[in-house]
This record gives structure tokens, sequence and C-alpha cells, in this order.
């Protein structure tokens, strides 16, 4: 894939840059760079969601054209992967919406080192508080659930459709009779 476009530079998150395929296949390859781990805050993105919460985060990615989708069946589609590599890298809007999103992060108003740091002192100075603890640490599992709710809930319904079932076989079994009798 990274072949089809010689001019550009791969960035490929893999976690096990010490197999087989990294080694051989992936270390041919000029144009391509194996990381474990790097920032991804500013960069162009094909997404493959597999799992968990990726088909939500790519999703997100993707309404905020920041990058595109591939679905999971369509990793063999050569030809789609080059459409979808070739619409990231000419339609200017994907660098500039990645760009300006780059520069919310680097400016948000509190690093989250300095929120840390900002929550270990309120803790420090304030020790624990019960206005700042949940009730729901209290509740055992049924009132945490609401199951004892749920519970009364649903007798109340199969209450009401007993009754309702009752009723109906007495207005039957009356109009029957009736019949009958004339």
């Amino acid at each position: 894939m990274a072949t089809a476009f010689p001019s550009v530079t791969f960035i490929w998150k893999y976690e096990k840059l010490q197999d087989e395929f990294a080694q051989g296949p992936a270390a041919a390859v000029d144009n391509l760079v194996l990381a474990d781990w790097m920032p991804q805050n500013d960069r162009l993105a094909l997404l493959i969601p597999i799992f968990g919460d990726q088909p939500r985060n790519s999703a997100m990615i993707e309404h905020n054209k920041l990058g595109m989708v591939l679905g999971k069946l369509d990793i063999g589609n050569y030809a789609k992967i080059i459409a979808l590599l070739k619409e990231l890298m000419e339609n200017e809007e994907y660098a500039e919406n990645s760009k300006r999103v780059s520069r919310m992060l680097a400016k948000k108003p509190f690093s989250s080192k300095e929120k840390l740091l900002k929550y270990v002192n309120f803790a420090a100075e304030f020790g624990p508080s019960s206005a700042l603890r949940p009730q729901s640490v209290d509740m055992s599992f049924i009132e945490y659930l609401n199951i004892d709710i749920i519970f009364v809930v649903f007798l109340v319904i199969l209450g009401t459709l007993w009754l309702f079932i009752k009723s109906a076989r007495i207005v039957l079994r009356n109009i029957f009779r009736t019949a009958k009798n004339e």
C-alpha cells in the first residue's frame, strides 16, 4: 500500500516491533515507519475499527473530518483503500481540521499534569469530604441497579395483565352463555 504513494511517509501503529513482519516485509518498504506509540492528535488517519470503543471513536473522527473509516471487511479491497488514502491526502479539509484540533489540544486551558496537581493539592488541603462522596457507594447491589423497583413494576404489570385476562374470560363466557340461551 505504501508503495502506491512513494512521496508519502506512512506511520503505522504496530505493537510488536520485533516480530517477523516488522523485521521483514515492513522493514523493506522505504516510506513506512512502524511505531508502537505515537501522538495521534495531529495525524491524518485511516481507521479500521475492530472492537470495543473503536467503532464509536472512529465514527466521531470521521464525522469531524479528521480521518476516514475503512470497514474491517474491506481490508482486502485494495482499490477502496487507495481511494480513501487519496481522498485523505488530496482533500485539504482533513489537513486543516487535523491542524486545528492539534492547536486546540496544545492550547487547552490545563494540562493533565496541572489538573492532577490541583486535585492532589485539593485532596491534601480538604481531606475526604462526604459532600463529594456519591451515595451509591453505600447502596446495595439491588438498590444500585433499581432491581427492587423493577420487581415491583413487574408485579404490577403482571397483576394488571392477570386481571385483564380474568375479566376478558368472564365477559366472553357471559357473552357465549347468553348466545347459547337464545
